[in-house]
């Protein structure tokens, strides 16, 4: 019997190389890093328009404080100015050489009348003014009484500034026909003092034309 043969046994055939497999791409999330600079100027611009918002505010609060104190006292020298006016006028009475008197002239009429409507419509204002300061609260509801407080001082200056030319022309025409003496000059008195209140209506008129177009600002 033949002895068996000694030797490696074979070796197995190679295995077929496998395709190498192409790497799937790497997706890259398409994101910006967050822009630190741009954060920061925008905080500073919402920073800057808090302020400014802020200013705003207090100005326009400042501002209708300062208003209404210059509206209450435009109405107490309206008040006082055409108190005087009138109650000079009324008491030129029986003066001068010829004891003349005021309400011979229609002229001065006028002004007496004007400067007595005029010192009750003031005195109204200025009371309606401290009632809204106490109360809070107007007489005469908006935007109705803005309305009625332009058209009241735009007719009351109109009023004192014909009246007090008048007189003023009247007492022109008494000097140079008589010469001058107590009446006159306490005429005069009255005329200066009217065309005083004829400025502060002026001045309130200008107050209350911002009040009414300005209501809604």
């Amino acid at each position: 019997m033949a002895a068996p043969t000694t030797g490696s046994p074979p070796s197995p055939a190679p295995l077929p190389a496998l395709p190498e497999s192409t790497p799937a791409p790497a997706v890259v999330a398409n994101r910006e890093e967050p822009n630190n600079e741009w954060y920061a100027w925008s905080g500073r611009d919402r920073q800057a328009d808090e302020s400014r918002g802020v200013t705003r505010i207090l100005w326009r609060g400042r501002q209708a404080v300062a208003l209404r104190r210059a509206a209450v006292g435009a109405r107490v020298a309206e008040t006082m100015l055409c108190l005087v006016a009138f109650s000079v006028l009324a008491a030129d009475h029986r003066k001068g050489w010829a004891l003349d008197s005021y309400y011979h002239y229609k002229q001065f009429r006028y002004c007496v009348s004007v400067n007595v409507i005029g010192f009750v419509y003031s005195g109204f204002q200025v009371y309606a003014e401290f009632h809204h300061m106490m109360k809070n609260k107007h007489i005469i509801d908006r935007p109705v009484g803005d309305y009625f407080d332009f058209a009241m001082d735009q007719i009351l200056a109109y009023l004192l500034i014909s009246a007090s030319s008048s007189a003023t022309a009247r007492i022109a025409d008494w000097v140079s026909n008589w010469g001058t003496d107590p009446f006159p000059n306490m005429a005069n008195a009255s005329v200066a003092v009217s065309f005083l209140a004829f400025l502060a209506f002026a001045f309130s008129s200008l107050i209350s034309a911002y009040n009414l177009f300005n209501r809604n600002v």
